[in-house]
């Protein structure tokens, strides 16, 4: 029999090459290197690297899922967005490690060729190859490691040190494996340049021999590493709340815009005799926050806590197409990037929710230890839980105002029937209310303004005196309408300078709002129970330039008398706490302010604490009905909140 003929064709012969040393034995490689052996080296390579880039957003795009998921709560609702989220984080990943792996292809190719004439060549590149490899591999692995150390507990169900290490060993191979294809395509380079007669069959990363030792080596160094970055303060166990009841009935009125200097002006005048009454025993100031976004702010106030622990940083996010959870943009590089994909239709603009928020507002920590609460339009309360008190959130009035099946804007659902229901009479009221707080000849801009307001705090103040809600202990309301009012009439639309006769008009627009404030509180409060009643007002200077501080001011039996020395905004939720008799948190960024109580108060109920209120219980995903996102998006485009 005559003896095989070496194929003619340079491509085929290329590939008989590669065969010869080993290097298309195992399906990875072929499916690296087995359909790129034509083409140019630079083509090549790039095609290769491609290749392992494909690999690798295949393997480490889940693993990214998960870990993401857990840093970021708000994004991940579902196992829809998780599917998503790892086809996205699998084409960011697979194209890094693509670039990652042609450096190490062409640097290690380029280091080992400048060998080529000396003896040692076929050692020179086999070490130049499993270096290229073990970098990749490296990098890899301490990219999982540290993903995982950042999605797992010490209390978790996979935080055992069993499954530490399963997880770990899983991370190894993949890395390996990865580190492997390198190694291959390095070697494979070589063999283009025309230098297999001078390497030996097979490659240094697939040797059980080698594979071993350094997959142990690479465990051991990543458990290591998982130790070493472990947090120091282990998970504290949500104690029980024992509330000792002090039978008061607590009314939260939080009035967002509120320049403390005209109020004080307009009470000492008898033109808000209501809010003079309100805020003339005990009153301290609440130290304003730099940064004027209402969600941010008015979220710190619920929780107690500062953004980078309560998880609401600004009013406006990114949702990811396809996946239902948001997406903070934190810095200036990251709103860079999100407009960028904005235009790409990869990422929209979304309003902060209660997904995104991971410690429980006050009102929560009050229904959680028993007692009977509702709170009203407050900021990131959408959507609502159950379980959790009555929650007519920030989206409950586009709901009632469009109809159809609820998506969590009001908790309990059962609730939302009834407010429907009556939505009619609802909206004659608050339309009789709005048409007295400006003179009705008047039909200009500042009226339509003033009226829009004030249709929108009537409208809070007549859901949170709704039937439907049942006896409480605890009624929170927050108005947005005095904000939403003077951002629009105290500004012009270009930056220019208002005139004087023209801002004169619109300041008495301003204090007419003060006015109507007063006269609908004053009716709000008529209709709700009264017996053991205490009232605190808490106010924000809204989105001003140069804001002053805010209000705090406590009215009934409980109060103490004059005004007392600046608190934080992180105080006013365990203030208000403690008057129903729950305790503070140790956890809390501030403690109670009980100087604002009388001292027969403080007596009977002197200060107690627990560890933690823990981490905020998120809403279930059984919502069936349709997110109002875009809806939101243009209420608060026409409130002015949002460009």
């Amino acid at each position: 029999m005559a003896p095989a003929q070496p194929p003619t064709d340079p491509v085929e012969q290329l590939r008989e090459q590669l065969r010869s040393l080993g290097y298309l034995d195992a399906r990875v490689d072929r499916f690296v290197l087995g359909r790129s052996v034509a083409g140019s080296t630079a083509t090549w390579a790039l095609a290769a690297s491609g290749r392992i880039g494909l690999l690798a957003g295949a393997l480490l795009g889940p693993a990214a899922a998960v870990g993401l998921s857990a840093r970021m709560p708000g994004l991940v609702t579902g196992v829809a967005d998780a599917i998503v989220l790892a086809v996205y984080l699998a084409v960011l990943l697979g194209a890094g490690s693509a670039l990652l792996a042609l450096v190490a292809i062409l640097a290690a190719g380029a280091l080992a060729r400048r060998a080529a004439s000396r003896p040692d060549f076929e050692k020179s590149a086999h070490r130049a190859a499993t270096v290229a490899g073990l970098v990749v591999a490296g990098t890899c692995l301490l990219y999982l490691t540290l993903w995982w150390r950042a999605t797992t507990a010490p209390g978790a169900p996979m935080g055992s040190s069993g499954a530490q290490i399963l997880v770990l060993a899983i991370a190894v191979a993949i890395s390996v494996l990865i580190g492997h294809t390198v190694t291959v395509t390095v070697l494979a380079s070589l063999v283009r340049f025309g230098l297999a007669a001078s390497l030996r069959r097979g490659t240094p990363l697939s040797s059980w021999r080698v594979l071993v030792p350094v997959s142990a080596v690479a465990l051991i160094g990543a458990f290591a590493l998982l130790l070493t970055t472990a947090p120091v303060d282990s998970i504290t166990e949500t104690p029980p709340i024992a509330v000792v009841p002090t039978g008061l009935n607590v009314v939260v009125v939080a009035i967002d815009g509120v320049d403390v200097a005209t109020l004080d002006r307009l009470n000492a005048s008898g033109a808000t005799p209501m809010l003079a009454t309100l805020t003339s025993k005990a009153r301290t100031s609440v130290m304003n926050d730099p940064d004027r976004d209402p969600a941010r702010v008015w979220t710190t106030i619920a929780t107690a806590q500062p953004p980078e622990k309560h998880g609401i940083r600004g009013l406006e996010s990114r949702q990811v197409a396809g996946v239902e959870g948001r997406l903070r943009v934190e810095s200036p590089a990251l709103a860079l990037l999100a407009a960028a994909t904005d235009v790409l239709r990869l990422t929209r603009p979304s309003i902060a929710s209660g997904q995104e928020r991971i410690v429980p507002a006050f009102w929560e920590v009050a229904a959680s230890a028993g007692l009977r609460t509702a709170v009203v339009h407050w900021w990131a309360t959408w959507p609502g839980p159950e379980g959790q008190g009555t929650v007519i959130s920030d989206r409950a009035i586009l709901r009632l105002e469009q109809g159809g099946t609820p998506s969590g804007e009001i908790a309990p659902v059962s609730l939302y029937e009834p407010l429907l229901e009556s939505k009619d009479a609802r909206h004659r009221r608050v339309e009789a209310a709005a048409q007295l707080i400006w003179p009705a000849a008047h039909v200009d801009d500042i009226s339509k303004t003033l009226r829009r307001s004030a249709e929108l705090d009537a409208m809070v103040l007549e859901l949170g005196a709704d039937p439907a809600l049942g006896p409480l202990d605890l009624r929170t309301v927050y108005l947005p309408g005095l904000d939403v009012a003077q951002h629009a009439l105290l500004q012009s639309g270009d930056g220019s300078a208002i005139a004087s006769s023209a801002m004169a008009e619109r300041v008495k627009g301003i204090e007419s709002y003060y006015m109507f404030l007063d006269r609908a509180l004053a009716q709000w409060l008529a209709i709700l129970p009264r017996d053991n009643r205490q009232v605190v007002i808490v106010t924000q200077p809204g989105r001003v330039q140069q804001p002053s501080p805010g209000l705090l001011a406590i009215s009934g039996d409980a109060a103490a008398t004059g005004p007392l020395a600046e608190v934080a905004p992180t105080a006013v939720a365990p203030t208000i706490l403690t008057i129903l008799g729950v305790p503070t948190a140790a956890d809390l960024a501030s403690t109670a302010a009980r100087s604002m109580f009388s001292e027969m108060f403080q007596a009977k109920y002197p200060a107690r604490s627990v560890a933690t209120y823990g981490e905020r219980r998120r809403p279930g995903q059984q919502r069936t009905g349709k997110p109002l996102d875009q809806e939101m998006i243009e209420r608060m485009r026409s409130l002015g909140y949002v460009r």
